[in-house]
């Protein structure tokens, strides 16, 4: 883990990075919000995609999930998590099921706006920000 200064920036709400910037990413968090008019949601997933890398994290956990929704499918979303990785992989199946999560999923699994995030190691700057996302 980087123990420098926190001096990358991300461009919109903020949302810092760590490190000295040197890649530009994308950053986006996914969400658990299992009743749509409560307007209440758990964060599940962080994912960088940008510069040849792609990285996502899930919860290690399902505690928050289950704190905010005891009738939430678990198997479903550990098998949707299998989903992500997996399409992630592969760069032609990436836009897709980034498009699935925005336009599907009842809802109930939200992909935030992608904010830029500068690094300059993404795979430390994933493992920090889903410390402190997830």
């Amino acid at each position: 883990m980087n123990t420098g200064k926190r001096t990358a920036d991300i461009v919109g709400p903020k949302l810092p990075c760590v490190a000295t910037a040197k890649h530009s990413l994308k950053l986006l968090l996914v969400s658990y919000a299992p009743h749509m008019l409560r307007n209440e949601s758990v964060n599940i997933a962080v994912i960088l995609i940008g510069d040849g890398f792609t990285g996502v994290q899930f919860a290690r956990d399902w505690e928050r999930v289950i704190a905010l929704d005891p009738d939430a499918d678990i198997e479903l979303l550990e098998a949707l998590t299998f989903e992500i990785r997996d399409k992630l992989r592969v760069e032609g199946q990436r836009e897709t099921i980034l498009l699935t999560m925005e336009d599907s999923w009842s809802n109930a699994i939200r992909l935030s706006s992608a904010r830029e995030c500068l690094t300059e190691n993404p795979a430390d700057e994933i493992e920090a920000l889903a410390s402190q996302y997830l």
